[in-house]
């Protein structure tokens, strides 16, 4: 229990670094998103294979995946209901901000470190589900609801999609597990040696990119959206944990990943639909920080 403890303050320890040199003015926001371009264009898709590879597909494997689609759609749902009285351009932000977890830049280094090997096979499966509505899908729900001018297309909806190199790296895990299909030794060693960072980085961007403000207007619909993932989101944890039919492993994973904050595209899409106010980037830097104390804890229970 202390080693894990020692691990998860290790985690809090490296965003408030980040944190605390953006505000002494040694880096800045701007030096947040350039790393966020390398976790998602290098240090991820590396951290993926080496995890994953191996892994052979089964019917745990493929049920985790479906609810990585089905709680975003769930969570879709929920928002676009509770939402109905505010008007079409706040349904969509709901939509955008209510469902989606961001996995790759914030539950992956969690259990990378405390579940490796098949914890984070069953966390791609979850993450492949979710990305297909985060990274595209549910922008198209919430464009529609908010009659924006901008409508998506399945095209453009797949485009989105395999232009994420994570979700092209998840795809590829997919192949390779239908066929049995291990990567060679030597890539593996590259892969390692470049996805080892990833924990660090992650947690360091993080630290740069968490802004604590607060705008009186915004927080009534901050509130909302943190009480909906909170508490809709909890209501899914506990029928995943003890009314699936899942090894215990992976109902532990798929509880992990419902405890992730707000994905990082959801300000953008809301941005796209229209909502250019602040509610997006405050939800999201609470979201980290509920989302911290709620994995810490979550882990300690698991591991």
């Amino acid at each position: 229990m202390e080693a894990i403890f020692v691990k998860a303050i290790g985690f809090v320890l490296v965003i408030l670094i980040g944190f605390v040199l953006k505000q002494l003015k040694v880096l800045d926001k701007r030096d947040g998103q350039t790393i966020a371009t390398i976790i998602m264009n290098v240090t991820l898709p590396c951290a993926l294979l080496c995890n994953a590879n191996g892994v052979t597909l089964s019917v745990s494997m493929l049920l985790v995946l479906a609810i990585g689609t089905v709680s975003n759609l769930i969570m879709v749902l929920i928002s676009y209901i509770l939402s109905k009285k505010e008007g079409p351009l706040k349904q969509g932000y709901y939509m955008l901000n209510c469902s989606g977890y961001n996995i790759g830049n914030f539950a992956m280094p969690f259990v990378q470190t405390f579940f490796p090997g098949m914890g984070v096979a069953y966390l791609c499966m979850f993450d492949v589900g979710n990305s297909i509505m985060c990274l595209g899908g549910t922008y198209a729900l919430a464009g529609s609801v908010s009659s924006s001018e901008k409508k998506l297309t399945v095209k453009t909806v797949l485009k989105k999609l395999f232009s994420s190199i994570p979700f092209d790296v998840y795809i590829l895990i997919f192949v390779l597990a239908v066929f049995k299909i291990q990567l060679p030794e030597q890539i593996l060693s590259i892969a390692s040696f470049i996805g080892a960072g990833n924990g660090f980085l992650a947690m360091f961007m993080i630290g740069l990119l968490l802004e604590i403000k607060i705008n009186p207007e915004e927080m009534k619909m901050v509130v909302k959206t943190l009480f909906i993932r909170l508490f809709f989101g909890a209501v899914l944890m506990m029928i995943v944990f003890f009314l699936m039919p899942l090894p215990l492993l992976a109902r532990k994973i798929v509880v992990l990943a419902m405890a992730a904050p707000i994905t990082t595209v959801a300000a953008v899409f809301s941005r796209n639909i229209g909502y250019r106010r602040d509610a997006p980037a405050i939800a999201s830097s609470l979201s980290i920080i509920i989302s911290i104390l709620v994995l810490t804890i979550l882990i300690m229970i698991f591991a």
